[in-house]
């Protein structure tokens, strides 16, 4: 039995869109890592700026905000497939292994249906965005490539709920 196959000798679906995402997700936080970067850069040239020059960006508090939401949603799919993420297990952890799986398919399902729920929220705020050509205040930078990245992120996540649900170690709860 090959890692990318069920007991019975069947492909598992889950397992190959694991193996294709997974560049993805992992290309997706690096993405994440280097916008950490930016803000760091960002701020600390702002606050040279400030004492040397007497004059800061005036846009490092907008422009850290997007890369600061995009970092986080950025880096959400990979965390969700990799099971990564905060979890309250004092519950869990006492409960048999059996009951363990399933109360892991029902978060991950819930967990997708709150992803899902969350994209139907940003669509449409997305296209009004992109109807008025909403920009920032004061760096007059474009909004809809940046809230183009939240229902992007959490339809991947959908598929990494489902996807990773039984991909988890068997020794973590």
């Amino acid at each position: 039995m090959r890692g990318d196959e069920t007991e019975d000798g069947q492909p598992d679906i889950a397992a190959r869109i694991g193996k294709v995402l997974t560049p993805v997700f992992i290309v997706m936080a690096v993405l994440a890592a280097l916008a950490g970067c930016a803000i760091v850069l960002l701020i600390g040239a702002s606050v040279t700026m400030r004492y040397f020059a007497f004059s800061p960006l005036r846009f490092t508090e907008e422009l850290v905000g997007l890369l600061m939401t995009a970092a986080f949603f950025l880096a959400l799919p990979l965390a969700t497939l990799r099971a990564e993420h905060v979890r309250v297990l004092v519950l869990v952890s006492t409960l048999p292994k059996r009951a363990r799986t399933w109360i892991g398919r029902l978060a991950a399902l819930l967990g997708a249906a709150f992803c899902l729920w969350f994209v139907a929220l940003c669509l449409p705020w997305l296209e009004f965005a992109i109807d008025r050509n909403i920009k920032t205040e004061v760096g007059r930078l474009l909004m809809y490539p940046w809230m183009a990245l939240l229902p992007l992120s959490m339809a991947l996540s959908i598929v990494a709920f489902l996807v990773g649900v039984d991909r988890q170690k068997p020794d973590r709860p």
